[in-house]
């Protein structure tokens, strides 16, 4: 059995896969990595980390450990200008990517704590794509950075107008959300012949809700472009 985790700015998060990759199960941890009395069976451990600490202390766990890092062998030609910045949970969702749709392009819509886009072409290549605040970074920043306006706790909201100082908080985050989704898709697609959008983050759920594209919905990507990445590296 495989461990995979992606510990990101708010959460980790965990899923196991057997040897011959069938996800079997997933879901969160707490921050104490109960590694090695839940997952003893397991052979290999592979992670990303998005935090900036040194190497978790994974609870006693035996098994081998790969952390994803632009070092590693990786499932695609690795384009970017600057590669040792590359964030690892990008890396992560581009192999997912080349793992769930292989030989295709895509688009990667990662609506966590960051909106991320990732564009990973056919012929394997990753060239890139672009960070902006997250749902939940857009209502903090409209609360810590003004005098008055509240700070507003979420829940989806349909309406085009806003009616009162919350609901237009509300309108504006998801419709600025949506919007951003839509015009990068809008921007992205003529470059690229049947370009794939898959979305994933903890947000991508109410997200993929309201594009008028279509898109497929991918929650666990990350944790398939991590094992993707323990196979490549002979785990």
């Amino acid at each position: 059995m495989y461990i995979t985790l992606d510990i990101g700015n708010t959460l980790i998060k965990f899923a196991t896969f057997s040897h011959e990759g069938e996800m079997l199960d997933w879901g969160q941890l707490d921050q104490a990595y109960h590694l090695g009395r839940t997952f003893e069976s397991a052979t290999a451990l592979g992670f990303c980390n998005v935090r900036g600490q040194r190497v978790p202390d994974f609870g006693g766990f035996t098994g081998a450990i790969m952390e994803l890092a632009p070092g590693i062998r990786l499932p695609f030609e690795n384009d970017y200008k600057t590669p040792n910045t590359l964030g690892t949970d990008r890396l992560a969702a581009a192999a997912g990517a080349v793992h769930r749709f292989p030989g295709k392009n895509v688009m990667v819509l990662d609506a966590g704590t960051c909106l991320k886009t990732e564009i990973i072409t056919a012929g394997g290549h990753y060239l890139g794509g672009s960070i902006s605040p997250g749902m939940m970074m857009r209502y903090a920043a409209l609360h810590h950075y003004t005098g008055r306006l509240p700070e507003v706790e979420h829940k989806d909201f349909d309406a085009l107008i806003g009616q009162s100082t919350e609901e237009s908080i509300l309108c504006g985050v998801q419709a600025g959300m949506v919007a951003e989704a839509t015009g990068r898709i809008a921007q992205l697609e003529p470059g690229f012949d049947d370009l794939h959008v898959v979305i994933t983050g903890g947000d991508g759920p109410m997200l993929a809700g309201k594009l008028k594209t279509r898109i497929f919905a991918e929650p666990l990507l990350h944790h398939y472009g991590i094992f993707h990445c323990l196979r490549l590296n002979g785990f």
